[in-house]
Order: C-alpha cells, then structure tokens, then sequence
C-alpha cells in the first residue's frame, strides 16, 4: 500500500476497509430482498459477494478478514438463535471456501499475484469457479449442521447464481471505473 504506513496499520486499515464495504453492500442489497430472496441465507442478487471477491483479489488475507469479521456480526441477524460457534464456523467456510476457489482460479488461469496478467473475461471465469467452490461449500455446511435440511443442489445452484449476479456486477463496474482512470491517467499525461 504505501511504504510510510507500518504493516500492521495497512493490515487494520484493509480489514476495516473491506469489512466496512462489506457491510454497506449488505445494507443495500437488503432492498433486493423483496424480489430477489430465494431462501433463507440465499438471494439471486447478492453483491457482498462482489465486495468479498475483489476485497479476497486486492487485499489478500486481511481483505479475508474483514470479510470474515463482517459476516459473523450479519450471521446473527440472518440466522437467529443460532449458537456462535456455528456462525463462526459457517463464517469460515464461506471466507475460506471464496479464498481458496479464487487462489485456485488464478493459478489455473496462470495470473499472478500482482494480477497484472488480469483481463476483463478471467472475470467471469473467476468468478463462476469461486461462487461454485461457495455455493457448495456453505450449503453443505448448512446441511451438515443442522440449518437446513434438504435441497442441497437447488440451493447451491440458487447461491451460485446470486453470488456471479452480485460479483459480477461489482467486478464489471470496477473495471469500467478502472478503465476510465486508466483513459483520463493518458489524457493528462499526453497534455
């Protein structure tokens, strides 16, 4: 980030950074709810998905972190009554589920970690490899534990959809937005 800010004061800001973001993006995909819920814990537009993908992207393992931190103090509110082991464990899984699906998808897709091999169309395959390792991983859990009981394939699929909706819209708008300060950065430097 930047060499006059110690480590450990990067690490806090990105995962306040991207827990805070997080959040926000829960907040406004709640409005969503009305048409897009499909179930409990599942809607078919679900940008915090996004948010966790490109905070994951950028930020690494504290961007995983705020995630992680964010999702346990929503959990409560989306599954009440369940015990905080579970939340946390179910918080896990879906951090660590996504981190390792798009750990998998840039090796796969031979992109380092600096991401300057990144092109627009790896998005979409990033992100259908991450929200399939998700979708899964969390529904399994939720079967696992005792939070739902069935429809372990229509969920996982449901979730799919809803996290590549979410992520891509937030991925596609990042990279118009990138792509524009990447236009206006030539500009002014051709001036």
């Amino acid at each position: 980030m930047f060499s006059s800010i110690s480590p450990a004061v990067q690490a806090l800001i990105i995962t306040s950074l991207t827990g805070g973001a997080y959040l926000l993006a829960y907040r406004l995909n709640e409005y969503f709810d009305s048409w897009a819920l499909f179930a409990q814990g599942i809607t078919l537009i679900f940008l915090p998905a996004g948010i966790k993908h490109l905070s994951i992207l950028l930020g690494g393992k504290w961007g995983a972190l705020g995630c992680f931190l964010a999702l346990f103090a929503l959990a409560h509110e989306f599954w009440a009554g369940q015990p905080y082991d579970r939340l946390a464990l179910y918080s896990l899984i879906s951090t660590a589920s996504t981190w390792g699906a798009i750990v998998f998808s840039l090796w796969v897709l031979g992109i380092s970690a600096s991401l300057k091999e990144l092109r627009f169309y790896h998005l979409p395959m990033i992100d259908l490899i991450t929200t399939a390792a998700h979708g899964f991983a969390t529904n399994t859990y939720f079967i696992m534990s005792g939070m739902k009981s069935d429809h372990l394939i229509e969920n996982a699929l449901a979730m799919m959809f809803g996290d590549f909706a979410g992520s891509f819209i937030l991925l596609t708008l990042l990279w118009i937005g990138l792509s524009i300060f990447k236009k206006n950065s030539r500009d002014i430097s051709s001036n």
